[in-house]
């Protein structure tokens, strides 16, 4: 007997799970689904352009009237101001969807411990350089979840003895014939 067969034998060997990564990516998941829920219902209203007509938003909006790179970009593209943050809001809406819709695929195919890594730096990544900051909890998980995938590999199996495969473990390799 090898040692793993021993620890199976006595139940010290539980069976390989991602519980943890599949928990700290739906923690992600629903606080992300909630900001950009409400974020989505705010850009994609057509109260946007009047709240940022509001008294309250007048100093910002004269700060940044007085940037230099601003106003040459008003100049330029020849719209106001409220329509350039009113389009800013709407894009910055739909990039936070689809680093949402990547980490929910991402969610969903961690068989692929790859490709889901790769998804989920994606949107860790997109979600704080986009946020500045703002959503720490949420791209600081995504991160966390995809050095995991990467890092833990599932447990080799070792069944047999004498490490040989069965034919039902065999892959199937045709012959390459090259001409």
């Amino acid at each position: 007997y090898n040692l793993v067969n021993i620890l199976k034998k006595e139940n010290i060997m539980k069976p390989f799970s991602r519980r943890i990564e599949k928990i700290l990516a739906w923690i992600a998941n629903v606080i992300m689904i909630l900001v950009t829920g409400l974020l989505s219902l705010g850009a994609f209203s057509s109260q946007l352009e009047t709240a940022f007509k509001q008294q309250e938003f007048e100093p910002i909006l004269n700060n940044l009237l007085q940037d230099p790179g601003v106003a040459s970009l008003l100049k330029s593209s020849g719209v106001d101001i409220v329509s350039l943050l009113v389009l800013l809001v709407k894009v910055y809406t739909v990039v936070a969807i689809v680093a949402l819709v990547l980490a929910i695929i991402a969610s969903f195919t961690m068989r692929a411990r790859i490709v889901s890594g790769i998804l989920f730096l994606l949107s860790a990544i997109v979600i704080g350089v986009m946020t500045v900051g703002i959503l720490l909890p949420v791209y600081l998980l995504y991160f966390i979840v995809a050095v995991m995938l990467f890092v833990r590999r599932p447990p080799k199996n070792t069944g047999n003895e004498d490490f040989t495969q069965t034919t039902f473990d065999k892959p199937e390799i045709d012959r390459l014939e090259y001409m």
